[in-house]
């Protein structure tokens, strides 16, 4: 039994084919990430304890400790204002980069991983569109996410898959397979769209820049930038009809919670829910009122004064950045943007000193951290399962691939 387990563990195939899976799946079939995500961590734990050797650098011991800033500088706020430590249980889920990297590493061939990742990006944006489709087709006229997820989860992901797909259109080897993610890209467009999020939009746009910026410069013929502004145009077109809706929406929102009626607003329910940050900020700004009591203090506000139904079943402010200096204060606010702005750092340092698909993948790696910097502003990273395993198994593959085994950076 022993000896076929490693043989399993053995095999070059067995995680490129998890890590397929797991991007392919995670928006096309529900649950689908729970199944190949937990089959992967599962993987790399055991092959991290089995295989030998263990190789985990200590640039790979830096970046795991400033993605974990941001659940330790909490730790203040939780012992001088108390907290419900369940709080917790997403944050710390960082510590995932350890078993994937660890096990990753143990004798996997780098470049098969790549394949993996990169077309399963690509697939998992034409099982993002197939999905979308069937939704839009039986149950017209909603966004599109249930039963998989929420509507914000569900367009951040598509956000991060579609900067993979338009990646691996530059790092692709052969035709059919830059072709595949020609078309996994223009499809998790339509799918983000979809989704109607305005925040994995902004984090997307925010992260699509970035990869133009560094693949620019492999952009050496007219036929080939005459593809990409066409691909560019294309992507516009599908989501002007979301913008336009969008800013309009946005403009009436704001006008509304000016004139003192924004309870019953989208944009009106956030900026009343910041204020209430703001406010509790003034009282308590290093701590703030301890991880986990925002419900706590969101019953008291609306205790005071009429709240919509929606509104006061929130258990988040809709806003990643205003979330965690209501729970933490300015000290737990600092480590989330250390947790951010350290690793986008660490992967900008692996781009200048790679190439081919370790390259490719230190610009996604950078470029999803930037995007979820961007869709933080309007949404919370840290309240869907599906979301923060997305995002942490992105980093980590994205990491593996970037610091080759070979030699530490």
């Amino acid at each position: 039994m022993t000896g076929k387990i490693i043989r399993l563990l053995s095999a070059p195939q067995t995680p490129p084919v998890l890590v397929w899976l797991f991007f392919a799946s995670i928006i096309f079939l529900p649950d689908a990430y729970d199944v190949f995500g937990a089959a992967l961590v599962v993987y790399c734990l055991v092959a991290s304890v089995i295989v030998r050797p263990r190789i985990f650098y200590e640039v790979d011991w830096i970046f795991v400790g400033l993605l974990f800033c941001y659940p330790l500088l909490m730790l203040p706020s939780a012992l001088v204002m108390g907290a419900d430590y369940s709080f917790f249980d997403y944050p710390v889920r960082v510590l995932l980069f350890i078993p994937v990297v660890m096990g990753l590493r143990t004798k996997v061939d780098p470049l098969l991983v790549s394949r993996g990742f990169f077309l399963g990006g690509s697939f998992g944006c034409l099982g993002g569109t197939c999905f979308t489709a069937y939704v839009l087709f039986f149950h017209p006229g909603g966004r599109v996410g249930l039963p998989i997820t929420n509507p914000i989860p569900f367009g951040q992901i598509a956000a991060s898959l579609s900067i993979i797909a338009f990646v691996s259109i530059f790092y692709c080897s052969r035709r059919w397979e830059r072709l595949l993610s020609v078309f996994g890209f223009l499809g998790g467009i339509f799918t983000l769209y979809a989704s109607g999020s305005a925040g994995p939009f902004l984090g997307f746009s925010l992260g699509l820049l970035v990869v133009l910026f560094f693949l620019s410069r492999k952009l050496t013929t007219r036929t080939a930038w005459l593809g990409l502004v066409w691909l560019l145009a294309v992507s516009l077109c599908i989501m002007s009809p979301v913008l336009i809706l969008k800013f309009n929406q946005f403009v009436a929102d704001v006008t509304a919670y000016a004139s003192g009626v924004g309870m019953g607003t989208s944009q009106g329910q956030r900026l009343i829910l910041w204020g209430i940050t703001i406010r509790e900020l003034v009282h308590s700004p290093l701590f703030g009122v301890g991880p986990g009591h925002f419900k706590l203090i969101l019953s008291q506000f609306c205790s005071e004064r009429y709240c919509d139904p929606g509104f006061s079943g929130f258990n988040h402010m809709h806003s990643q950045y205003f979330d965690s200096a209501l729970n933490a204060g300015l000290i737990g606010l600092s480590g989330l943007l250390v947790s951010l702005v350290s690793p986008a750092v660490l992967f900008y340092r692996q781009i200048a000193v790679t190439i081919g698909s370790a390259q490719g993948a230190a610009i996604v790696g950078l470029a999803v951290v930037v995007a979820a910097v961007g869709s933080m502003l309007s949404q919370p990273l840290y309240a869907h399962n599906i979301s923060v395993i997305s995002y942490m198994l992105t980093l980590s593959i994205c990491w593996f691939l970037a610091v080759p085994a070979s030699r530490e950076v």
